[in-house]
């Protein structure tokens, strides 16, 4: 006892050095998780502490959390000074393992901007657990990622966003010399198309619009934007041929960039229009429309917001979100409460998704801010700023296909955007999707892409096998002699737990924890040479999720 006493007040003297490193800033609770050996018997267990050493009190049965598997919760009056009460219990032959029973950490990445906690709408949406894996900028191969924002004017200098302004790198500004060759002088930034210079009016409604696809985020500075590092090319327009020779620039500068393999152009992948024209059919703007497909064929998706009206487009019509084109996204505005906004346009063939469109808050002229920015003017922005994220993440073979292949890249994150809508019953009968955008899911849509086998992505079922929740487990060999190989995939990015039972359900090896890291599968190797003939059952759960596999050992 005397020894047990000595061995206690040594473990409970040093000084941990994870915690160290920590500053003891995380304080654990009073419970402490603990995993014993079969056949132990708990209550006996704690007796046996307290009658060991009278100084060992307030150690107490508090749940039994798992007891087919050993798991009970322990709760203990601590001194919070004292905190590696876990690892003397881990000493003792009863136990298997044992720690403070933390609250868990939520991976959500939240900015500082002290406007962010007014904006509502990007928490609706899920960025910030999109923002946790990336906050854009660059794809994982490092090409910089731009929006052509395509408004009346803008205030390009806005303190919070002059740091996301797009800078021509084929451009010396001001030298009045066209250093491209592109026919644009000076487009260090974008153009003008409304008087054909470099120099942009300064405008509310595109400055809105701009700091919803990228306010500078995590910069003590107002809101944050859907991206909090990408580059905005500016486009100013008024007229259809102001748009359509708009269209045309960010044609020529993503084309090139496909041409030159990054040396030229600009990696444009979205285009955020938020204008239209109300009650005109498509066909009456023939050349508005004929560019969605050119544009969606070099890799840029074209997002555009729908009328401001209560009227179903499909039948009064409306340019440009009534016109035909698999690379257009057409979006209508939604609120705090998850409905329509009264004042906002559908159509179940036209319409693809809502987005928070209401009382949203953005970047203002004169370097102010906006706190009640509303129509789906401020909807499509959410949209076309999620696109440019998911570019974004970590996901090699997406962005290979985006320069192989960019009309497919370009279709797989639509697919991304429409497949992740969250079902609003408000939405539904009244756009193609009937749901509102949630950006973390459609971040698990590419997830599963990157994840599957080539042969899964042929087939289009990749997102069945993963995103739809069929978290797959794939043994081989099977039947097996030597080695196993466990390829783990799931649509999820959390730590997951793998055990392996008997037919009589004994544990046939220590229980083994993994992260799972984001856009790439999991394989697992385990030595079974030694292991009897027989069946064994392999169990992976994590985030309340628990898959089963059976498997033969010759």
């Amino acid at each position: 006892m005397k020894k047990l006493a000595v061995l206690l007040i040594s473990i409970l003297s040093c000084c941990n050095a994870l915690l160290a490193q920590l500053s003891c800033d995380i304080i654990p609770t009073k419970d402490i998780l603990v995993r014993f050996q079969t056949g132990v018997d708990v209550r006996e267990f704690v007796q046996k502490m307290e009658n060991q050493i009278p100084e060992f009190t307030g150690l107490k049965l508090k749940k039994e959390v798992a007891p087919r598997f050993g798991y009970y919760l322990l709760t203990y009056d601590y001194d919070p000074a004292v905190i590696s009460m876990p690892g003397f219990l881990t000493s003792q032959p009863e136990v298997i393992s044992a720690s403070w029973n933390e609250r868990v950490q939520w991976r959500d990445s939240i900015p500082n901007d002290p406007l962010f906690f007014g904006q509502w709408d990007m928490e609706r949406i899920e960025l910030p657990k999109v923002w946790s894996i990336s906050t854009g900028g660059t794809t994982v191969q490092n090409d910089t990622i731009v929006i052509a924002v395509l408004d009346k004017g803008f205030d390009i200098f806005h303190p919070d966003l002059v740091n996301n302004m797009w800078n021509n790198p084929g451009e010396i500004p001001w030298d009045n010399i066209d250093n491209d060759g592109n026919g644009y002088v000076d487009d260090a930034h974008g153009w003008n198309f409304r008087f054909g210079s470099p120099v942009y009016t300064v405008e509310n409604h595109g400055t809105w619009v701009s700091g919803i696809l990228g306010a500078e985020g995590n910069n003590s500075t107002g809101p944050a934007g859907v991206n909090w590092h990408v580059k905005l090319m500016y486009l100013g327009v008024d007229l259809v041929s102001e748009v359509v020779e708009a269209f045309q620039y960010v044609y020529d500068m993503r084309d090139r960039y496909n041409k030159t393999n990054g040396a030229e152009g600009a990696f444009v992948v979205v285009t955020n229009g938020s204008f239209g024209m109300d009650k005109v059919p498509c066909q009456a703007q023939p050349q508005w429309s004929a560019m969605y497909d050119p544009l969606g064929e070099v890799g840029v998706l074209s997002v555009a917001a729908t009328a401001n009206e209560d009227w179903d487009v499909d039948e009064v019509g409306d340019i440009p979100t009534s016109c035909t084109s698999e690379f257009l996204v057409a979006v209508t505005n939604t609120d705090i409460d998850d409905k329509k906004v009264s004042n906002a346009a559908y159509g179940l063939e036209s319409i693809d998704l809502g987005a928070p469109g209401k009382n949203t808050t953005t970047t203002h002229t004169q370097n102010q801010y906006k706190g009640d920015f509303g129509g789906t003017s401020s909807a499509c922005p959410h949209v076309a700023g999620s696109i440019a994220l998911l570019y974004s993440l970590p996901c090699t073979d997406v962005i290979t296909l985006a320069k192989s292949q960019p009309a497919e890249a370009a279709r797989l994150v639509r697919d991304a955007i429409f497949e992740g809508t969250d079902p609003i019953s408000d939405l539904q009968g009244k756009t193609v999707t009937g749901g509102r955008l949630n950006v973390f899911n459609a971040m698990e849509y590419l997830h599963s892409y990157c994840i599957a086998r080539p042969d899964e992505r042929s087939a289009g079922n990749f997102n069945e096998i993963y995103f739809s929740g069929k978290n797959i487990i794939r043994l081989y060999p099977n039947p097996v002699s030597e080695t196993l190989l466990i390829d783990y995939g799931t649509d999820d990015f959390n730590t997951f737990s793998l055990r392996i039972f008997n037919t009589l359900g004994q544990e046939v090896r220590p229980p083994a924890s993994n992260a799972t890291t984001p856009f790439k599968g999991q394989i697992l190797e385990i030595d079974v040479s030694t292991w009897p003939s027989g069946t064994y059952y392999l169990s992976l759960s994590g985030n309340e999720k628990n898959i089963t596999h059976k498997f033969v050992k010759l």
